[in-house]
């Protein structure tokens, strides 16, 4: 088992975790730098993210969306635009928070690999390749974080049974009214 969930030693137990990109700051707005080839910036199969901020993560998701971890972190990117969910919304502004004060922000991903299985029809069978449902995958991850930790990352409010910072609610309280 881990005995540190810093990114630094996870990469040592699990060579299956890939740096995806690395978040900063353009001309007041972060903005996630890909580090990885186009195939899995566009990779469809579910995937497990990590928000990493100075080598420790901050909050362990997951996303089957369509156009791979460049979908699923265009929607946080673009966290003030269209009519965002409070958490959109709130890890948009917790990033650029973090960015603003000078921090180090990676993500990184883990892949569900796919699996073969046979669908049986009234009078037919088909062989299929397809992919577990990724919350299982994210359970697993975040409960391995617990056990460490006691607790999920400070950006998994939900999981912790927490509320979003009062002055995060009240900028998406605002944000929505306009």
């Amino acid at each position: 088992m881990f005995n540190s969930m810093e990114i630094s030693h996870l990469i040592e137990q699990n060579k299956n975790l890939i740096h995806v990109g690395n978040i900063h700051n353009k001309n007041g707005k972060w903005k996630v730098d890909y580090v990885c080839d186009s195939i899995i910036q566009n990779k469809n199969n579910g995937r497990i993210y990590l928000i990493v901020v100075d080598d420790i993560i901050y909050k362990i998701g997951c996303s089957e969306s369509k156009g791979g971890i460049r979908n699923t972190f265009g929607s946080y990117q673009g966290g003030l635009g269209g009519s965002p969910s409070l958490r959109t919304f709130g890890i948009h502004k917790l990033i650029q928070e973090q960015i603003d004060l000078g921090k180090k922000i990676q993500i990184y991903a883990l892949f569900i690999d796919p699996i073969e299985v046979v669908i049986h029809g009234l009078v037919s069978s088909v062989h299929k390749t397809t992919y577990p449902q990724i919350k299982e995958m994210e359970n697993a991850c975040r409960e391995d974080y617990k056990k460490v930790y006691g607790k999920y990352p400070q950006w998994n409010f939900q999981e912790n049974i927490e509320q979003f910072p009062e002055h995060i609610k009240n900028a998406f309280k605002e944000y929505i009214t306009k």
